[in-house]
């Protein structure tokens, strides 16, 4: 039983982990569509986007990057912004539920 719950323990620290990147990769993303927005009304303004690449393991990797010009600049950046939220929200649920199910776990074995 001992092996089972470690394991049990070990996964959850895993989904714990990609849940945290998705948390990052998501906080940038709601940074570089303010800053887009914000930037707006400023001529020759450089946009930027998030650049993910996943992660042997689990995970991704997230960095900002200068993107091309968006003629549906603000449109596209506020979808890209809600995109992002929804994103965060989800990620934060997964750590959420992930802690209550470990803490249920180590209830039961105790």
């Amino acid at each position: 039983m001992r092996t089972q719950l470690y394991l049990v323990e070990c996964r959850t620290v895993n989904m714990m982990s990609i849940a945290i990147a998705g948390l990052r990769a998501a906080t940038l993303g709601v940074h570089a569509a303010a800053s887009n927005v914000a930037r707006l009304p400023v001529a020759e303004a450089t946009r930027i986007g998030v650049a993910q690449t996943a992660v042997a393991g689990g995970g991704v990797y997230a960095s900002l990057v200068e993107a091309a010009a968006d003629p549906a600049a603000p449109v596209s950046d506020l979808l890209a912004a809600k995109e992002a939220v929804l994103a965060f929200a989800a990620n934060a649920t997964l750590i959420r539920r992930s802690d209550q199910m470990l803490g249920a776990l180590r209830d039961e074995r105790a």
